[in-house]
């Protein structure tokens, strides 16, 4: 009997199906201070709402590329840069922009090749016009917050030593709040051949737990592919939950930059291109555009969970081995 409970033993520990083998955990690099601190200064008067082509814009880009060469990650434009620059006109008006991209190479030789896309928006609105006690449009939730996400998750991987087997490419767009321009760009620009992207993980709106509660969040899009079935996989191991039940959840799937990657061409209703979705932790308009999405208002300590979770996750899915697929028929993967 001892015997045949070694030879279980043994069979289980090496024969499990690969979607159930855990990743190396990271610890809890990124604590709710530091985010706290790049928040307040992403979110700050001073950067007087982040209005595409201010100064203040490229104040933030250059900010956030020095994060990336502080964390160690590579430049993937071939000109060895950073800083993918382009322009768009709105209003008679052209409007100079950039996004910031940085790679953590794949370390799988099968798998290096492909990659996973980790993104978000550091733009938001600006000024207010009018005669306001508070014009500022601070744009801490919104989004300032998915952008200090995505910084602690690419610092969390690099700083515990977790080595992704997929590569995965760490994109900041500007333009979301001017029509996905940057998101847009980078799509029609990419520095991989789009076929090559396994899926896109975008971050909105990661800072506020009051509406669902800490260790909650949604993704936009569970009905149009199976990343969220795939999550839940690995949530089976996590105290953190996906909440699938938000009617709204599905409509933001076109709302954000996620889209330019499943949406990267349509032709007679069908929709080519990459399955991704959006995470976020709220939904309520009570922030949105105004000047109340204040910094003050977020809660650190669950976004710091949300960052070393994510971190984990993102390192799992790099190892994953079945294909994330579009389940809406209206979508299909680009080839």
């Amino acid at each position: 009997m001892l015997l045949t409970f070694f030879q279980s033993l043994f069979f289980s520990l090496f024969f499990l199906p690969s979607a159930f083998i855990t990743s190396p955990q990271s610890n809890v690099i990124v604590k709710p201070d530091e985010l706290k601190r790049w928040l307040y200064f992403l979110a700050s008067d001073e950067m007087r709402g982040r209005r595409n082509g201010s100064p203040e814009m490229l104040k933030a880009a250059n900010w956030i590329e020095a994060r990336f060469k502080e964390f160690g990650l590579e430049p993937i434009l071939k000109n060895g840069s950073y800083l993918q620059e382009y322009t768009f006109v709105t209003r008679q008006q052209t409007i100079p922009e950039r996004n910031v991209i940085g790679i953590i190479p794949g370390s799988d030789p099968n798998l290096k090749n492909q990659y996973i896309v980790i993104s978000a928006h550091f733009d938001h609105i600006g000024i207010s016009k009018g005669n306001l006690a508070d014009s500022i449009n601070n744009g801490a939730d919104d989004n300032g917050a998915g952008t200090c996400t995505l910084l602690g998750i690419a610092k969390t991987i690099q700083e515990a030593h977790l080595r992704p087997n997929r590569s995965i490419i760490f994109a900041l767009f500007s333009g979301e709040e001017a029509g996905m321009r940057g998101s847009r760009y980078f799509a029609a620009n990419s520095p991989v051949q789009l076929k090559d992207i396994y899926a896109d993980l975008n971050f909105e709106m990661t800072g506020h737990s009051e509406f669902f509660g800490k260790k909650r969040y949604y993704m936009t899009g569970c009905n149009v592919t199976n990343l969220d079935d795939i999550i839940g996989i690995y949530n089976r191991q996590s105290d953190w939950r996906l909440i699938d039940t938000i009617p709204i959840a599905n409509r933001l799937f076109t709302a954000s930059d996620n889209i330019s990657f499943s949406g990267v061409t349509n032709n007679n209703s069908i929709s080519t291109g990459i399955p991704s979705g959006t995470f976020a932790t709220a939904t309520s308009p009570d922030y949105l555009h105004r000047p109340s999405d204040q910094a003050e208002l977020i809660d650190y300590d669950n976004m710091s969970d949300l960052v070393k979770y994510f971190s984990d996750l993102v390192i799992w899915l790099s190892e994953y081995k079945k294909e994330i697929v579009f389940t809406d028929p209206s979508y299909k993967r680009l080839k």
